[in-house]
């Protein structure tokens, strides 16, 4: 129903005026509002007003803001706010403006998701999870439903509410309580019975492997449209009985086109024991990354606009669009505000080449010399720079700007030198390596250990 037809139907929540209901889950209700004061899209996540806010059930949607606080990464959906009152709950979220991988292969149905997409998608899943594994966060309900494509082909998971921290045991929760068949919304509120791990569904201590194993069941299903455990029945109880007794179906059975390097990533996520699957996302991440460079040249992102396109959620035009809009932008060097009005002094054209550059030296020491940052570099690559809890960002001791900024920094390729700077912690340098048409992630925590002053409290930039 449109917000047109709901009108005043909609809840109120502060200044956020409420467009139109997303989703509606066994505990909360998405929507998506403006928020007028940023002029921005935002989405809320509400508790449901049936349930209060003192109820168990309400402590998953806290425990999801305070744990997606603690969380900055690209791949994973920002948290901009947390509201409690004796009434209302909610989260103030990034508004992600495309479709849920689950309505991508539903769309591809047997005629699966290319090969080089179903890498990149898994190999960008994998970087958020990582991410929130290295903090010792796991997420517990990874599907399809719970990924999104955006329509300028990020990928970014959601819904945390559920996660916990890691080596902590599992609430009495998926199938200690049984499954209602008449109600598969509530036993979902716990997670998806078709993606947990052996080990979640038994109820048992879950660390970051077992995000590792519902990451293997969501590629093996972008490859062949079913799931690996799946006898084509809809005994929800049976299909958890086979998940935790009987090995996955071999997805040479299923795909035999599937390359045996895609093959055997997907396989080996999927062992029953922990202890023969990848120990970290990171080593599945590199897995994939590998296969990916191998067959893909230019923007990654393009293989998910291509993908959207294929199957008609998104079209032509509109991803065309979106590319060249994207590419413009991300052309343009991160600056910071205050430079805007000071543009005419900071751009210069570079003699005999005609390149537009920018050369405001840093206040420290370049390590890789001299050289400006070039705003057009030929043969760009990029760098997305992610620092917990923030710093600011010199590239080639030239400064860029404070963290968290969401464009990445185009740059040409070669190496590049970076340093991270906090006034609370010990300067950080790094080098890294620029490819031609890839985005290279520098993801950072700055040491606050040695904060002096009986503990002062980091408050951001």
């Amino acid at each position: 129903m449109s917000s047109g037809e709901r009108g005043q139907d909609f809840p109120l929540f502060g200044s956020y005026r409420v467009l139109e209901e997303l989703g509606v889950g066994a505990v909360s209700t998405v929507y998506k509002a403006a928020q007028p004061s940023l002029d921005r899209t935002v989405a809320i996540k509400a508790l449901k007003p049936t349930i209060s806010p003192a109820s168990p059930f309400a402590a998953h949607l806290e425990r999801e803001a305070r744990l997606l606080g603690e969380l900055g990464h690209p791949n994973i959906v920002l948290c901009h706010d947390f509201v409690k009152t004796s009434e209302k709950m909610y989260l103030v979220l990034e508004y992600i403006e495309g479709f849920s991988l689950a309505e991508l292969i539903s769309r591809a149905g047997k005629g699966r998701v290319a090969l080089e997409t179903v890498a990149h998608i898994g190999a960008e899943i994998a970087r958020g999870l990582a991410h929130a594994h290295e903090r010792g966060i796991v997420h517990r309900d990874i599907k399809p439903s719970n990924v999104l494509l955006s329509k300028r082909g990020d990928v970014k998971i959601v819904d945390f509410g559920i996660a916990q921290r890691e080596h902590l045991p599992t609430a009495d929760e998926p199938l200690a309580r049984g499954l209602s068949p008449s109600r598969p919304d509530e036993n979902e509120a716990f997670g998806t019975p078709a993606y947990m791990s052996p080990e979640q569904v038994l109820g048992e201590f879950v660390d970051a492997r077992s995000d590792v194993f519902s990451l293997g069941v969501v590629l093996y299903e972008m490859l062949t449209g079913t799931r690996p455990f799946d006898r084509g029945d809809a005994d929800r109880r049976a299909g958890a009985a086979r998940l935790r007794r009987d090995p996955a179906v071999p997805l040479r059975v299923r795909a035999p086109d599937v390359p045996r390097a895609l093959e055997s990533v997907v396989m080996r996520s999927l062992e029953k024991l922990p202890a023969d699957r990848y120990a970290t996302a990171h080593a599945v991440l590199e897995s994939l990354d590998d296969f990916v460079r191998a067959r893909v040249r230019g923007p990654r992102n393009k293989l998910v606009t291509s993908a959207l396109v294929k199957v008609r959620l998104l079209k032509e035009h509109e991803a065309d669009d979106i590319t060249l809009a994207q590419v413009l932008e991300e052309r343009r060097p991160p600056l910071r505000r205050a430079f805007i009005g000071f543009a005419v002094i900071g751009l210069l054209i570079a003699v005999g080449g005609g390149a537009l550059q920018f050369s405001r030296r840093g206040v420290h020491d370049n390590e890789s010399g001299d050289r400006p940052l070039e705003l057009f570099p030929e043969n760009m690559g990029q760098l997305r720079v992610v620092v917990t809890p923030w710093a600011e960002v010199f590239v080639d001791g030239q400064h860029i700007d404070t963290t968290p900024f969401a464009r990445p920094i185009p740059l040409s390729p070669g190496t590049h030198y970076v340093t991270l700077m906090h006034p609370n912690a010990p300067m950080q340098k790094r080098a890294v390596t620029i490819t031609s048409g890839e985005t290279a992630l520098l993801d950072a925590t700055m040491d606050l250990s040695g904060l002096s002053g009986g503990g002062a409290k980091d408050a951001g930039p």
